[in-house]
């Protein structure tokens, strides 16, 4: 497995792909940048996040979506999901997480718990007003 640094173009996807069978969790990189997940239903995976320059984000923006379109955390300035903000897709209501102490140091990584077959598919992560905006891919 290799390790590539990513410009500010490139987009994280993370593709989540729940096995039932499997009794592991592992990652791996496909060659395309693209990592894949595999998780046993009913255990927690951890979808890993951060600038390029790994930056304090506690005053940022950040947004994790399912497929380009399911809202499963958006993180703004403090306020997420989880106190208060309001919008986050029913699938996902108390199921997210991300690691509150951890974004002074650029984390913007998210655990989502108790995985269902319904989570396999592609999860992105973007910093949308940053500038330039910062994009990777995982």
């Amino acid at each position: 497995m290799s390790r590539k640094k990513f410009t500010h173009q490139e987009l994280l996807v993370l593709h989540l792909c729940v096995l039932i069978l499997s009794g592991t969790i592992t990652a791996y990189e496909d060659g395309s940048g693209v990592k894949e997940v595999f998780v046993t239903e009913g255990s927690d995976v951890l979808l890993p996040c951060s600038p390029s320059t790994k930056q304090n984000i506690e005053q940022e923006l950040f947004d994790w979506r399912k497929d380009g379109q399911k809202n499963i955390f958006v993180y703004d300035a403090g306020l997420h999901y989880n106190n208060g903000r309001a919008g986050q897709d029913e699938q996902f209501k108390g199921r997210v997480s991300h690691f509150s102490d951890e974004l002074k140091h650029g984390n913007a990584s998210i655990i989502i718990r108790n995985t269902m077959m319904a989570d396999s598919g592609d999860y992105t992560c973007d910093f949308p007003l940053l500038q330039p905006s910062i994009i990777q891919k995982v």
